[in-house]
């Protein structure tokens, strides 16, 4: 029998697979649902449950050959039935090349086909996901619990941020403590000092703390100290998995008390957006090869060159980190908020 930590770990992993699922709204993330679904299939307790419920075989090429345009999958009412008929959906999905959008016409009145991508994931992929998580809920409160009684361990979590967002770090603070009093407890640094300070200390906050949230801003993106500092942390594992990242939208201007000019989202969900980030970056090289040729003696420029070293570094691994941030599913400061943080109090096991 599986003890409450073996459960608990479970649960983790499930609620984060299963979020950035049900988030999808395109078919290049596919890939999602095929994380969710390896991790079920490759998870014993949970597939245990899932054959035991496994007793109707459901024909979904006929299924979807019969649907109408505007018609829609009826689930089963029964919850063992409902499990095999979400398990057997998803093997459908996943079984070779299909146009997702063809599966999920009919769901919104909306012609635009990620709103019916994201219906048909709510209202078709949601009640298994649901189900599933739910078996694991029971199968925690039924479990031994080995863990005796531990003395209630308070987590800490660090705030990192550009602190031309200080405004947003503030309001996270104060709409996040409600959620988290007696849990957990955040604590936050200035960003902007010297850069050889600024990386050795924020690697021995983030060793000093349990968790690391990440106010991913445009101004974040375009702040030599952040990116410098967490394109090296994402590429260590023992860091990496302590990150949550907010990624804020342009909506979330809202949250300052002193509104700046211009956008605040990050743009890195298109490759546009991304691309954005990678002129800019080159702008600032070019800037800095420009000075270092105009002073002409490399003895003279040496801070120029090693601005440019660092500027390079940003350059060669942006890329990769904008990929890591959307891979990630950043949510809006805005989002958080409306769910009560639950990703976040979820991940950190709170």
């Amino acid at each position: 029998m599986m003890n409450r930590k073996e459960i608990q770990k479970i649960s983790l992993q499930y609620r984060t697979l299963s979020s950035q699922m049900l988030k999808m709204n395109s078919q290049e993330e596919m890939y999602c649902i095929q994380q969710y679904f390896d991790f079920i299939t490759g998870t014993e307790f949970i597939m245990r449950y899932i054959n035991e419920c496994n007793k109707q075989e459901y024909d979904f090429e006929q299924i979807f050959a019969d649907k109408g345009w505007r018609d829609v999958l009826v689930l089963p009412s029964k919850q063992e039935d409902l499990i095999s008929y979400g398990y057997q959906l998803l093997q459908y999905i996943l079984d070779g090349p299909k146009n997702l959008i063809g599966l999920c016409m009919g769901y919104t009145g909306s012609n635009k086909f990620a709103d019916n991508i994201e219906a048909f994931v709510r209202k078709s992929i949601e009640p298994f996901v649901v189900a599933i998580r739910t078996y694991i809920e029971l199968g925690f409160i039924e479990c031994e619990d080995v863990t005796g009684d531990i003395e209630k361990k308070i987590v800490t979590i660090f705030l990192s941020y550009c602190q031309k967002d200080a405004d947003i770090a503030d309001c996270l603070e104060e709409s996040m403590a409600p959620y988290i009093h007696d849990k957990a407890k955040i604590s936050r640094d200035i960003r902007d000092v010297e850069y050889h300070e600024s990386f050795k200390r924020f690697m021995q906050s983030i060793e000093k703390h349990d968790y690391v949230i990440t106010i991913i801003s445009d101004n974040y993106l375009k702040s030599r100290n952040c990116m410098f500092e967490m394109l090296e942390v994402v590429k260590d594992s023992n860091f990496s998995k302590k990150l949550l990242f907010i990624v804020l939208e342009n909506d979330d201007i809202k949250y300052y008390k002193n509104v700046p000019n211009g956008n605040i989202g990050a743009d890195v969900y298109s490759a546009i957006g991304q691309a954005k980030y990678s002129k800019y970056w080159s702008s600032v090289d070019r800037e800095l090869e420009n000075e270092i040729e105009e002073i002409g003696n490399p003895m003279h420029a040496i801070l120029q060159i090693k601005e440019k070293q660092i500027v390079q570094k940003i350059l060669i691994d942006m890329p990769e980190f904008l990929e890591y941030i959307r891979d990630n599913k950043g949510v809006p400061l805005s989002v958080h908020i409306e769910r009560g943080f639950a990703d976040m109090i979820s991940f950190m096991q709170l």
